[in-house]
C-alpha cells in the first residue's frame, strides 16, 4: 500500500538522525499516474507537503518496506493505482483515510495500544490516500505480492490453505493487537542499527519477512514453520511466542532458562529445542543478542558510556563486552561512540 508515497531518492537519511527530508509537491507528481489534490489552490511545485524521515525500498523482488516519521504540513489527497498485494500496516501516530476501489479504510493510532491491520488487494484497483492537515505521522507498511507470498510466506505458516484463501479475499480487512515480539520488530525497523548499507538491508529484510509471517499467522490464528522447514505445532508456536514476549519485556533483569520456560508453559529442555529449531541458537544466545542490540542503540544515541552499555548487555567485564560486541556488529563500542561524536 505504498504506490503513492515516497520516491526512492528521498530515503537516504532515514534512521541516520540527519537533517529532515522534505517531500514537495513535485516529489509526488513526478511519479507516473499520481494525481495530487489539495484545498490549498495556491500550492506550487516547491511547496513542502511532508517533512521528516522516510524510507521506501524493495527489499527483495515482491517485498516492499515503507516507513515514515514525519510532520505533514498541509492537507492533501493523492490518487494512483494499486497492484495486487498484501499490506501489513502499523500506525504509531497520526491518522490517514484510504480508499481502495470503492472500499474506504480509516487508520488512527491509539495511544498505548499497538495494533496491526492487514488488507489483501486481490486485483488492481484505484488507490486514494487523504491526509487532513498538520499532524505527526509515524507508520510502517510491509507490502508483499502474491508471487512473493506463494514462494516465501506460505512456507512459514502451518495453515497454507488458509493463507491461499486469504490471498483471494479481495479488500478483506483484519485487525489485531500486536504481541510484544511484533512491537519489538516494528521498533527495530524504526530504529535500525547503523550498519553498512548491505548489512542494513539484510537487517531490515529479516524484520520485514518476520512481520509478514507473524501477520499471516495472527490473521489465520495459525502456527509458523521453523526456518529449517520443520513444522511447529500450534502449541509449540504459542509457547515460543510467549517465551519471546517474556524476554522482550524482561530483557533488562537477570533471566534463566527455567524462568522463561515457566512463563512460556513448557519445560526447559522443550524451550531449548524450540529455540534451536526456530532461531538456530540457544535461549541464552537469543537473550544475549537482544541485550547487545539494546546496548548498541544506547551507545549510538549517546545515552550511556561504554561501561554502562556493558552492564546493559549483561557483562561485568568491559573487555568481554567489547569482544562480544565486535563479534556481533563488526565494530567496537568505542568506535560507535566516536562515530556518533564525529
Amino acid at each position: 500500500m505504498t504506490s503513492s508515497t515516497i520516491q526512492p531518492d528521498v530515503e537516504a537519511g532515514y534512521g541516520q538522525h540527519g537533517a529532515a527530508k522534505r517531500l514537495r509537491v513535485r516529489d509526488f507528481l513526478r511519479q507516473d499516474g499520481v494525481v495530487l489534490e489539495s484545498p490549498d489552490d495556491q500550492l506550487s511545485p516547491d511547496d513542502t507537503l511532508m517533512k521528516g524521515e522516510f524510507l521506501h525500498r524493495e527489499l527483495r523482488r515482491g517485498l516492499v518496506l515503507h516507513v515514515s516519521d514525519a510532520i505533514e504540513e498541509r492537507p492533501f489527497t493523492a490518487t494512483s493505482r494499486l497492484g495486487e498485494e498484501l499490506s501489513c500496516i502499523f500506525f504509531l501516530d497520526g491518522n490517514v483515510d484510504l480508499a481502495i476501489g470503492d472500499r474506504r479504510f480509516a487508520f488512527q493510532a491509539q495511544k498505548g495500544v499497538a495494533s496491526g491491520v492487514a488488507i489483501m488487494n486481490a486485483t488492481p484497483e484505484s488507490f486514494q490516500r487523504a491526509s487532513h492537515g498538520r499532524q505527526h505521522l509515524r507508520h510502517l507498511v510491509v507490502s508483499a505480492t502474491p508471487e512473493w507470498l506463494h514462494l516465501d510466506a506460505l512456507e512459514e505458516i502451518a495453515d497454507t490453505k488458509g493463507g491461499e484463501r486469504l490471498m483471494r479475499e479481495h479488500l478483506a480487512e483484519h485487525r489485531w493487537t500486536l504481541t510484544p515480539r511484533m512491537t519489538e520488530l516494528v521498533r527495530q525497523i524504526f530504529a535500525p542499527l547503523p550498519l553498512l548499507p548491505a548489512m542494513r538491508d539484510l537487517y531490515l529484510e529479516s524484520r520485514a519477512v518476520e512481520l509478514v509471517a507473524e501477520t499471516m499467522a495472527a490473521v489465520l490464528h495459525a502456527g509458523r514453520r521453523a526456518p529449517g522447514g520443520m513444522l511447529l505445532t500450534r502449541q509449540d508456536a504459542v509457547c515460543l511466542e510467549r517465551a519471546k514476549d517474556y524476554i522482550t519485556v524482561h530483557w533488562a533483569v537477570p533471566l534463566n532458562v527455567d524462568m522463561i520456560a515457566r512463563a512460556a508453559g513448557v519445560s526447559a529442555s522443550g524451550l531449548q529445542r524450540l529455540f534451536r529449531i526456530s532461531e538456530s541458537q540457544s535461549v541464552f544466545e537469543y537473550v544475549r543478542t537482544l541485550r547487545l542490540e539494546r546496548a548498541f542503540v544506547a551507545l549510538e544515541s549517546g545515552e550511556v558510556t561504554v561501561q554502562e552499555a556493558s552492564a546493559i548487555a549483561g557483562y561485568s567485564a568491559a573487555a568481554n563486552f567489547s569482544t562480544a560486541f565486535r563479534r556481533q556488529f563488526g565494530t567496537t563500542p568505542r568506535d560507535v561512540m566516536l562515530t556518533r561524536k564525529g
